[in-house]
Order: structure tokens, then sequence, then C-alpha cells
């Protein structure tokens, strides 16, 4: 769930729409054609993010970007309580998945996005097809908990400050909160994580402060059919690197497409 930039207010896009689970709104924007694709953003973000990729992706297929619960464009879940959770929050996707028919997906999750791909996968692993995860979180390794630990609250709300006030307060209120909650969500033992079926891709750049190449390895051990790309200088989200999204794009093409399945 690290992430030190932030987007501001957002306007309802065209392709935007929203899906109303338990009369919150989900908001999602639906490109392309072809085989779904599912992109996950990080805490902070929102589906703009995405926008550049989508441009790229929506080629080939039918890209779903959502605003995560309590971000940009979707409402908070739960306003009184501070606590967020990535597995409710993919019982969320799940619903929003179900509404729209699909059950084959190919996935590209960032972050806590990576996280929620990994409960997503382990709830329903015979739903996914193909699963990138940048930076993903398997637990909290001890410097993201040290981070947490010593992170002053108004020192997030400074993360949030382009979103709108209440969604400010709510976001940067479950971001400091959640150093109360690291040693258990995410927690993904190696006999969860082999339960997957999906093909798995998993990035990571190799000075990464919150999540250790360690844990990168520990992901790609223990899901059977996976590939690791550990990115020189990457950082915790090297995907948005302007200087290296080309290359992000066209090697996770190659991935979703199937030409790393062919074996001669």
């Amino acid at each position: 769930m690290i992430c030190f930039t932030a987007y501001g207010q957002v306007k309802v896009n065209p392709n935007g729409k929203f899906f109303n689970y338990n009369g919150t709104k989900i908001y999602y924007e639906d490109t392309g054609s072809g085989e779904p694709l599912l992109l996950l953003h990080n805490f902070f973000k929102t589906a703009d993010s995405w926008k550049p990729f989508v441009k790229v992706y929506s080629k080939q297929f039918r890209t779903i970007a959502v605003d995560m619960v309590g971000h940009g464009r979707s409402d908070i879940y739960d306003k009184d309580n501070p606590d967020f959770s990535h597995k409710d929050y993919a019982k969320i996707i799940h619903a929003l998945l179900d509404s729209l028919k699909l059950d084959k997906v190919n996935v590209i999750g960032v972050s806590g996005g990576g996280t929620t791909a990994l409960y997503l996968n382990t709830i329903q692993p015979d739903r996914f097809k193909s699963v990138i995860t940048v930076g993903a979180h398997i637990y909290y390794s001890k410097p993201a908990r040290e981070w947490l630990a010593n992170a002053e609250l108004n020192q997030i709300m400074e993360l949030a400050k382009h979103h709108d006030p209440e969604k400010q307060e709510y976001l940067a209120k479950v971001f400091w909160q959640n150093k109360e909650l690291s040693d258990g969500d995410p927690s993904f033992t190696p006999d969860k994580l082999s339960a997957i079926k999906a093909k798995w891709l998993v990035v990571l750049g190799d000075n990464d402060l919150f999540v250790p190449i360690q844990i990168g390895m520990e992901l790609y051990q223990n899901v059977s059919n996976s590939r690791l790309w550990i990115v020189p200088n990457g950082g915790h989200l090297p995907h948005l690197n302007t200087d290296f999204q080309a290359e992000f794009m066209r090697v996770s093409l190659e991935f979703l497409t199937g030409k790393w399945d062919k074996t001669d």
C-alpha cells in the first residue's frame, strides 16, 4: 500500500461506469475489446494512473481499470471504520467481475493492487489466466513495518492531499491505521501461494525500499507457473518511470499474449 504520490480529483470519463456494491458505488473504466484485463492501482492513486497503459493494452484487451474503494470516484465503503482489508476489496472486485459476467480474467496489480490480485487468485484460483504484480506484498517486510511505525498522521495527510477533504482524511487514517495491521494483512504462506493456478509474472525493483527482493523471490518460488523480472534501479513502482514504461508495456504484452509460453 506504500505510495509517495497522489492524484487529484478526477472527472468521470466517457468510458467510466459505476458498480453498486451493497450501496457503495465503485467506479471503473471499460475500454477496448477482447480478453478482459483488470487493472488495479496502488494506494492513493486512481484508475487515471493507467491512462498511458490503457491506450496500448486496449488495442488487444478489454481493459477494466478500477478506482480502489474510497479512492477517486469510488465511494468510501465504511466511513466509521478506519481499517482497510485487501481481502474485502478483493470480494468487491469479484462481485464486479460477476456483474460483468467475466470468467477468465487477466490482471495487472501494483503494490496494494498486487496484494489484492493475490487475494483474488487465492479465493478463486480458476478465474484468472495471467497475472502481473508490481511491488506486491505477500507480507509486510521489516522496512515497511518500520516506515509505518514511524509515520505521522499529518505526513500521510499530505500524501492524500489531492483527494477531496473527506477522502483525504479517510485515506490518511486508513493508511496510518495500517501500522496496527501490518502483521496480518497480507499474510500469504507458501501453501496459499502454491494453490494459485494463473500464470504469474513477478515484477520488482532491485532497490524497492518496502518489498525486498527476498519477498519477490518467495512469491516467484511458491507460485508454480511464475516468472521473475527484477528491474535495475526500479524502485517500488518501476512501471511508473516514464523512461521504463515502453519496455514494461512491451514485456507485459508478450507475457499476457502468451509469447512466453512457447518453448521452441
